[in-house]
């Protein structure tokens, strides 16, 4: 893939060259179009394995989309676009499926959780480095709750927040993410079960100025399992993240996020 060096916002079609840019980079990319058609692919003995390999990122797409709702109201804080990074982690976990024929290998999140945990929104300010104070959390699987213990702190000293913004506050979010397998009857990838009613839990504190002192105070999730449609099992896997939020106030007087602006991770998975 080529990059466009000397030349100035130049973005969209010119013959077979497509220019276009990038959520996180100043940079504007180049590609060519071509190549063998859509129907093509789908028809051609020839395009076999492409079949495949669209198949299983398909289902790796899914999985990257059901990842993200898990912190859903966190993820306007990411100054670079999750999705196609969630999605080839989603396919190195695929990947890790050796019973599974190609074409058919499923996500299994619930073996490998571990590798969703601390994954940042942010690449230039890092969580870690925009508040710097330590999170105490727990998250409980029997009882699909979890707590997040955010301790005294001043922010002179552990909030590392740029001057253009007067308010911030610490948001989170408690989600369920079901494996994700080949369903052999709709020949597509689908959830292994139905978590509908188990939903998401976004919290955050009041909002504060940039001179406050914050006082101790705990973040208590509980999501809702007393479904009888609703089988909450070792496929699912609860994703506990956090943000903090830089926000302004909008011409009402209300505190209003600002999108692009603050940091957030995956703080725990269980």
């Amino acid at each position: 893939m080529a990059r466009v060096k000397q030349l100035d916002q130049i973005t969209g079609n010119i013959g077979k060259l497509s220019f276009y840019t990038r959520k996180g980079s100043d940079e504007i990319f180049v590609r060519t179009k071509g190549g063998a058609t859509k129907e093509q692919i789908k028809r051609r003995p020839e395009f076999a394995n492409v079949r495949k390999n669209n198949k299983e990122f398909g289902g790796c797409s899914k999985m990257s989309k059901a990842i993200r709702m898990a912190f859903f109201g966190l993820h306007h804080v990411a100054d670079f676009n999750l999705a196609p990074v969630l999605c080839s982690l989603m396919k190195n976990i695929q990947a890790a499926d050796t019973e599974g024929a190609h074409g058919e290998r499923g996500i299994y999140l619930s073996k490998h959780r571990q590798y969703v945990a601390g994954f940042n929104f942010n690449r230039i300010n890092r969580f870690e480095s925009v508040l710097r104070i330590p999170l105490d959390w727990k998250i409980d699987r029997e009882k699909a709750s979890a707590t997040i213990s955010i301790p005294a702190f001043a922010c002179s000293l552990g909030l590392n927040m740029p001057d253009r913004y007067s308010l911030f506050r610490i948001s989170a979010t408690l989600g369920v993410v079901t494996d994700i397998s080949m369903d052999i009857q709709k020949h597509d990838y689908e959830p292994v079960h139905d978590t509908i009613g188990l939903s998401r839990q976004f919290l955050s504190t009041d909002w504060f100025p940039r001179t406050a002192t914050v006082a101790a105070q705990e973040l208590n999730f509980q999501l809702d399992i007393n479904h009888p449609e609703i089988t909450f099992n070792d496929s699912d896997t609860l994703i506990l993240s956090v943000a903090i939020e830089f926000g302004e106030l909008d011409a009402f007087g209300n505190p209003t996020p600002v999108k692009g602006a603050g940091a957030g991770k995956v703080l725990g998975v269980g």
